[in-house]
C-alpha cells in the first residue's frame, strides 16, 4: 500500500529552514530528563459541565487528577466547533487568518506539530483527523505527514474513510487504512496507540497529541457500559470511558517515570452536543455545540506539568485554544518563527506577571459548510466576550455573566452610567481586529493522492 508523501511548498519548505536554523544556534535538546515531554488531549464534544472537578455530574476521577496536580482554568474557551477550534489551535492564528472550509487545513500554514518537530521532538497524532479536505468545495487539505506528526492512527484520514469510530472502526495508521473486526472498540485501539509510542519513545523528547474521539454522537455503548440504553445513559458511559483512557495515559507516564516532565493539556474542543443536558453545580446546563453561545464554547481546560508548575491552583484567566502553540512553544524553550494570536501561559506564573495580558476573547466562527442540526445551518458569527459582556457584530449585546442563554439583549441606551465605559472597551477591541475572512485560492483538487480501500483481516 502506497503511503503519502510530505506535499509541502517551497513557501513552507523555507519556514522549516527558518525554524530550524533559529533553533540550531539559539537551542539544542540534551536529554528527555531536561527537555519536557508534552501530551495534548483534545476531547471530543464535551463542554465544560462534564468534568468532575468543574461541578460535572459525571465521575471524572484521572481527568479531576490532573487539576489537583496542575491547574483548573475556569474560564477555558474553544469554538462551537471541531475543526474550526482544531485549526485555531495547530496554526495558532484566529480563523479568519487561516480558515477555508470545514474538515479542512491548508497544508501551506506553519503548525504545532510541525514546529515541536523541528525543535527535535517525535510526533505523533491519534484519533480523531478530518482535515484533509473539503470534497464538496474542492481543496486538498493536510494529512499528518503534511504538518509535522511522524506517525498517526486516525480516524476520519479522508471523508470516504469514515466508517464507525467506535465499534468495528475504520482507522489509518501511517497511510494505510484498516476496518477493524465487530468486537474491536475503536477507543481502546487509540489509546493502546499513545501507549505504545510512550513505550517505544519513553527516552527521548515526545509530543502526542491525543484526540479522543469520545464523547461524540453517535451515542454508543462502551466495553464498560454495554447495557446502557439510552443517549444519557449511553454518554455517561462514554465519559467514563473517556475518563479511564486517560487514566491509562497517566498510568503509562509512571511506568516510566515520566510524570514529573511531562506537559499534559486537557481541553475540551467545543460544547456538549445539545441532545445532552447535564448539571453543573445542580445547574442543568444543555449542550450548545454548534451555537456561540456559553454552552457552544465553555470547556474544560487543563495544565499539568509537575516539575514546574504548581499543583491544584484554580485560575480566572481567560484562555482559549489559541493559547496552546505559544505556551508549548514557551515550555520547549524555542519559539516559534511565525506570529501568533495567543498567549503564553506559563507568563502567569512568573513572579513578576499575575495575570495574562487578555481581558477578552475574540472569535470569528464560520463553518464554511459542516453539520445541519435538525434542520438549522450552524449560524456563523463575529463576536467578542469578556466574563460579564458578550458583543456581535451586528451590535447584539449580552451579560452573559446573568443570561448566558442569550435571550435578552440589550441595547446601548439601556446601559447604566458604569457601564458605558465596559462596552466602549469592548467595542474598541472588536473593531481592531480584521472583520472579513482572508482566504488564500484552493489547492489543484487534481493533488489528491489516491487512498487504498480499507483491509480487513476479519473472518
Amino acid at each position: 500500500m502506497p503511503s503519502f508523501a510530505d506535499r509541502s511548498t517551497t513557501k513552507r519548505k523555507k519556514l522549516i529552514t527558518a525554524a530550524a536554523t533559529a533553533f540550531i544556534v539559539a537551542w539544542n535538546i540534551c536529554s528527555a530528563d531536561s527537555t519536557p515531554n508534552t501530551i495534548l488531549i483534545f476531547a471530543d464534544d464535551i463542554g465544560i459541565e462534564t468534568i468532575g472537578a468543574y461541578g460535572g455530574e459525571y465521575p471524572t476521577p484521572h481527568i479531576d487528577s490532573l487539576a489537583e496536580n496542575g491547574i483548573r482554568f475556569d474560564y477555558g474557551y474553544a469554538t462551537p466547533v471541531c475543526t474550526t477550534s482544531r485549526t485555531r489551535l495547530l496554526t495558532g492564528t484566529y480563523n479568519f487568518k487561516h480558515y477555508e472550509a470545514f474538515g479542512h487545513l491548508n497544508p501551506d500554514y506553519y503548525t504545532l506539530p510541525l514546529h515541536i518537530k523541528t525543535a527535535g521532538y517525535k510526533t505523533v497524532v491519534v484519533g480523531k483527523w478530518q482535515l484533509a479536505g473539503n470534497m464538496e468545495i474542492g481543496g486538498v487539505g493536510s494529512y499528518p505527514s503534511d504538518i509535522g506528526y511522524d506517525e498517526y492512527l486516525v480516524w476520519q484520514l479522508e471523508r470516504f474513510l469514515k466508517g464507525s469510530r467506535y465499534w468495528q472502526p475504520t482507522l489509518s495508521e501511517n497511510g494505510i487504512a484498516k476496518t477493524y473486526c465487530k468486537d474491536d472498540f475503536g477507543p481502546t485501539i487509540l489509546n493502546n496507540y499513545v501507549l505504545d509510542f510512550i513505550d517505544k519513545y519513553h527516552n527521548q523528547p515526545f509530543f502526542i497529541h491525543y484526540n479522543p474521539v469520545l464523547a461524540h454522537y453517535p451515542w454508543t455503548t462502551t466495553p464498560d457500559s454495554l447495557d446502557a440504553k439510552t443517549p444519557k445513559e449511553k454518554f455517561h458511559g462514554m465519559m467514563s470511558y473517556l475518563d479511564k483512557m486517560v487514566g491509562r495515559v497517566i498510568k503509562k507516564l509512571e511506568e516510566h517515570n515520566l510524570s514529573e516532565n511531562t506537559l499534559i493539556w486537557f481541553i475540551g474542543d467545543n460544547g456538549t452536543h445539545p441532545q445532552i443536558t447535564s448539571h453543573r453545580h445542580g445547574i442543568p446546563i444543555t449542550g450548545g455545540k454548534w451555537y456561540s453561545r456559553n454552552a457552544g464554547t465553555h470547556v474544560p481546560f487543563i495544565l499539568q506539568w509537575k516539575k514546574k508548575l504548581p499543583k491544584g491552583v484554580v485560575r480566572d484567566d481567560l484562555v482559549e485554544v489559541l493559547d496552546v502553540f505559544p505556551t508549548l512553544a514557551s515550555a520547549i524553550g524555542a519559539n516559534s518563527p511565525v506570529p501568533l494570536d495567543g498567549v503564553d501561559l506559563l507568563k502567569i506564573f512568573n513572579k513578576k506577571k499575575k495575570r495574562i495580558p487578555r481581558d477578552a476573547i475574540f472569535m470569528h466562527y464560520d463553518p464554511q459548510w459542516g453539520s445541519d442540526y435538525l434542520g438549522t445551518a450552524m449560524p456563523a458569527a463575529k463576536f467578542i466576550f469578556d466574563k460579564r459582556w458578550k458583543l456581535y457584530s451586528d451590535g447584539s449585546l449580552y451579560r452573559i455573566d446573568r443570561d448566558p442563554l442569550e435571550t435578552n439583549p440589550i441595547t446601548v441606551s439601556d446601559l447604566k452610567r458604569e457601564e458605558h465605559g465596559d462596552y466602549r472597551k469592548l467595542k474598541k477591541q472588536f473593531d481592531s481586529m480584521i472583520s472579513g475572512p482572508l482566504k488564500p485560492p484552493y489547492l489543484n483538487k487534481s493533488l489528491i493522492e489516491t487512498i487504498p480501500p480499507p483491509a480487513s483481516n476479519c473472518p
